[in-house]
């Protein structure tokens, strides 16, 4: 059996067994034969021969991956009368973790367009951090952060939310071709030929939206892990919670952070009555049967998950790194292909949004005058980034490494400007100049070494 789903110019085929293997692992539904509609462009895509170029390319903007980045672009340019193909490997809809959003992703609403949809966004007022060891809470209320983006955030389900900005950039204008793998993307003086298995197509300008594959940094070799962050991730889901569970989380839906030696744990609450849970270790070796573990001998989760059905258990390495040429002459990376920090703080989303905007923005005249080509046309928009991504690593770096989390976390003030400020960078709100704790977090951190790519601060009172 083989079901169908098919794009204006390029039909997609995969097995049904696939398409069964994956829902059925996380408990998802599928609207098998559903279509996925776009703009078709008139032209051959296909380049004849290396090393060439056609005289007008059929495709102004190619990206790779239509995650939350490479749709967001997609978006704004699509919207702008740019063409603009994606193309993605996957078949949506399909599971993903990164579900924990921040305030400062109001940009979905505000710049892109998008409904928050209560079947897939759930309210979260904040986050609670938790320490079983020592029985110590504390909650952070967005609604205490310094004046600046919308006061609560959202728990998504990705797989329907990936889905929804997928639609979103089709009804913007974007072509959208699901089954397609970019292997190779070649760079000449008159255009970028993305190769596509036997196929190539060929454009203006390629942005490289393929997240944790990295595409572009692997093909360059610019990929730099951060060494001292969590290295690896074990997760699942679990449905059918308990009414206890329920009520545990409503009506604010704070997402659980809880500490261990090593690493840390994740549960988040997601609609239709779902739970993501998670654990994320700085050490090598990570085994499935270490999430077991820690479930079975915490009270915690013992009382959250009890009668809750499990989905399948899924493990992913190679966390934390930076892409240190993350644009150039007729690319751009967004998304985890342009830096992947470790969740812990659940910056991930957001940041792949408020880049991929900005990278259109700065893409937009420069494809009007014929600009495209600059090797630093997102020189400073790199700049900008470059605080939001250091305000993180260096969060982090302090969480994994440093009394951050007793000094600042667990024996946080109930009160003051330092909370504020602490409560806007957990927010997000990472790109304004007027936060003196996150002033304080950039001028206590050392450079980063860039032999095998760790990050050392002083030793300071965070």
């Amino acid at each position: 059996m083989r079901d169908r789903w098919t794009t204006e110019g390029a039909d997609v085929s995969v097995h049904g067994s696939d398409i069964r293997s994956d829902d059925a692992r996380f408990g998802m539904t599928r609207d098998v034969g559903g279509r996925v509609g776009g703009t078709r462009v008139a032209g051959d895509p296909r380049i004849q021969g290396r090393g060439e170029v056609a005289a007008r390319p059929d495709w102004d903007v190619v990206i790779a991956g239509a995650g939350p980045g490479g749709t967001s672009s997609a978006i704004r340019l699509a919207e702008a009368g740019v063409r603009v193909l994606v193309l993605e490997r996957e078949i949506f809809p399909r599971f993903h973790i990164g579900e924990s959003l921040l305030p400062a992703a109001e940009l979905l609403v505000t710049d892109l367009g998008v409904d928050p949809d209560p079947n897939v966004f759930l309210f979260k007022r904040g986050a609670q951090f938790v320490c079983e060891e020592t029985g110590r809470r504390q909650s952070f209320d967005f609604n205490e952060a310094m004046p600046g983006p919308q006061r609560h955030a959202w728990q998504v389900d990705r797989a329907r939310f990936d889905t929804l900005l997928r639609d979103r950039a089709i009804e913007a204008g974007a072509e959208v071709r699901h089954g397609v793998r970019v292997d190779r993307v070649e760079f000449g003086a008159d255009g970028v030929r993305v190769g596509t298995g036997g196929d190539r197509v060929c454009a203006r300008y390629f942005i490289d939206a393929t997240g944790q594959d990295r595409l572009l940094g692997k093909q360059m070799g610019t990929i730099r892990a951060y060494e001292q962050f969590g290295k690896a991730a074990v997760y699942t889901h679990y449905s059918q919670l308990s009414e206890a569970t329920q009520q545990e989380f409503a009506p604010y839906n704070d997402i659980r952070i809880v500490s261990i030696p090593d690493g840390w744990l994740w549960a988040i609450p997601l609609t239709k009555n779902r739970l993501s849970v998670g654990l994320v270790t700085r050490r090598s070796g990570l085994r499935k049967k270490r999430l077991d573990d820690y479930i079975d001998h915490s009270p915690l989760f013992q009382r959250l998950l009890a009668g809750a059905h499990r989905h399948a258990t899924e493990l992913v390495g190679n966390f934390s790194f930076e892409n240190t040429a993350p644009s150039g002459a007729r690319f751009a990376c967004v998304g985890d292909s342009a830096c992947f920090i470790d969740p812990v703080f659940s910056s991930g989303v957001s940041l792949a949004i408020h880049r991929g905007l900005v990278v259109a923005d700065r893409l937009l005249p420069a494809l009007e005058s014929g600009r495209e080509s600059d090797p630093d046309l997102m020189q400073p928009m790199e700049a900008s980034m470059k605080r939001g991504y250091d305000t993180f690593a260096s969060l982090v770096y302090r969480f994994y490494n440093t009394r951050f989390v007793e000094n600042l976390i667990y024996n946080a003030p109930d009160d003051g400007r330092l909370r504020s400020g602490v409560i806007s960078v957990l927010a997000g709100d990472v790109f304004r100049e007027d936060n003196d704790f996150q002033d304080m977090l950039l001028a206590s951190r050392r450079h980063r070494k860039r032999a095998g790519g760790s990050i050392e601060a002083h030793e300071v009172p965070v």
